[in-house]
């Protein structure tokens, strides 16, 4: 299998994804409401669970600082659950499955480095604006070295 950039998956993660994939298999077989209506609520929250389950730079999205997840994987959030139940309803093997999330997380990291590089060059710019600022700028130069002229010839 090849090495996943940043998901880190847990054996829990598989555990999920296959009873949730089992989920969708098994609901063909219901005719009754009630049964139909118990499984979309477990469809649910098996989705969730596996959302939760996802660990990234060591974090679990469950338990990631919330300041931390909407800076990182908010705009991601539709799309990942998007993403897991389409590939469980439709029997994506697990492999391949993680394979998938990894390139979206990969997608959110690379959001992520641009939005530090555009904060970098701002506070870059800035910088550089308070720093010529403070320095004397040609025309005062010109200025102090008129007035000392002019006080040496009197």
């Amino acid at each position: 299998m090849e090495e996943l950039q940043y998901l880190n998956p847990t054996e829990l993660l598989e555990k999920i994804y296959d009873t949730l994939c089992s989920e969708y298999e098994d609901e063909a077989h219901y005719d009754n409401e009630k049964d139909k209506q118990d499984i979309e609520v477990t469809k649910r929250r098996l989705t969730k669970k596996v959302f939760n389950e996802f660990v990234v730079d060591d974090e679990y999205f469950l338990t990631m600082d919330s300041k931390t997840f909407k800076e990182r994987y908010h705009l991601y959030e539709k799309d990942l659950l998007k993403m897991i139940t389409g590939c469980s309803e439709n029997g994506v093997p697990y492999e391949k499955f993680i394979r998938i999330i990894d390139d979206l997380l990969a997608s959110a990291n690379h959001r992520l480095n641009a939005f530090e590089q555009l904060n970098e060059e701002i506070t870059r710019i800035k910088a550089e604006k308070e720093q010529e600022e403070q320095e004397p700028g040609p025309e005062e130069v010109i200025e102090e070295e008129t007035e000392e002229e002019e006080e040496e010839e009197a």
